[in-house]
């Protein structure tokens, strides 16, 4: 009698598993949309975070040769902006300004970067480090 109470109940369990549905078209489609958005939204927002490596390779580069502190803010932001440009980037030079504190001689790197997304949407990428001079 056991036996066939375990049986029922078994079959019960693969009927059970038998019916199970996976997602609706629906559904899939919604993720996929979604999953998309995604993947657009890092592609496009990218290119802001490559330019600010180069820029902020730029700075590390001059600070390690030792220029960086015989040059004055005028040309530390020429510099950095023909850099920018010849890897085919952009920068407002005016983001880089020059700062003293407790006797120390600092360069501040504060910018934004707009990137447009979709029709009348923008994204912006705040960018804010500072380099001992």
């Amino acid at each position: 009698m056991e036996d066939v109470r375990q049986n029922s109940k078994l079959q019960k369990e693969l009927k059970d598993l038998n019916s199970q549905q996976g997602a609706s078209l629906y559904a899939l489609i919604v993720v996929m949309t979604l999953l998309g958005i995604l993947i657009l939204a890092g592609l496009k927002i990218a290119p802001a975070y490559m330019d600010d490596q180069v820029i902020s390779n730029a700075l590390q580069n001059l600070k390690e040769s030792g220029e960086l502190s015989k040059m004055s803010l005028r040309d530390v932001r020429t510099y950095v902006t023909r850099t920018a440009q010849t890897n085919g980037g952009s920068f407002a030079s005016d983001g880089i300004d020059q700062v003293e504190e407790g006797g120390i001689d600092y360069l501040v790197v504060d910018y934004e970067s707009r990137v447009p997304m979709f029709s009348n949407i923008d994204a912006v990428v705040k960018f804010n480090y500072r380099i001992e001079k």
